[in-house]
């Protein structure tokens, strides 16, 4: 998935459990949780292309966007930390977009393997359409439970 869903999904997470340990938890299992469900991430299978940098920048400032609208201030630093391990499997994995190897070491390896091989892409490409719509879904839902 994009970074809003996930980051929200962190961010609601955290609105609702105050305790670090438990937000903390639910965070990285909701990214695996919301990973399950077929989506489109990117516009090419090489990761490191002008489109998908635009898109993964321009998906950043939504996300910041919503956050700094959303939230209230006295809340930021551990909102924006729980919602950012909400995306640490996909942080976790972004050292191998530029040394391939990475994904060959231990623990990693597996992780990188189910996060992506079983949970992303068992289902196949998706379309933009298709592929859009589940991350909209979870984006609205949870700008309602912000608001």
């Amino acid at each position: 998935m994009l970074i809003t869903p996930h980051f929200l999904t962190g961010v609601v997470i955290a609105s609702q459990v105050p305790e670090v340990a438990p937000a903390a938890l639910a965070a990285i299992t909701s990214h695996y949780i919301l990973d399950a469900i077929p989506h489109r991430d990117y516009f090419d299978k090489q990761y490191l292309t002008w489109r998908n940098i635009l898109l993964t920048i321009t998906d950043g400032i939504i996300s910041l966007g919503l956050f700094y609208w959303l939230v209230p201030d006295a809340h930021w630093g551990y909102y924006f930390g729980i919602g950012a391990l909400a995306m640490l499997p996909d942080v976790l994995a972004l050292p191998g977009v530029f040394y391939n190897q990475f994904w060959q070491w231990p623990i990693i390896k597996q992780m990188h393997s189910w996060h992506t091989e079983i949970l992303q892409y068992a289902w196949g490409e998706q379309g933009w359409g298709i592929g859009l719509l589940p991350q909209l879904i979870i984006i609205s839902v949870a700008i309602y439970f912000l608001r």
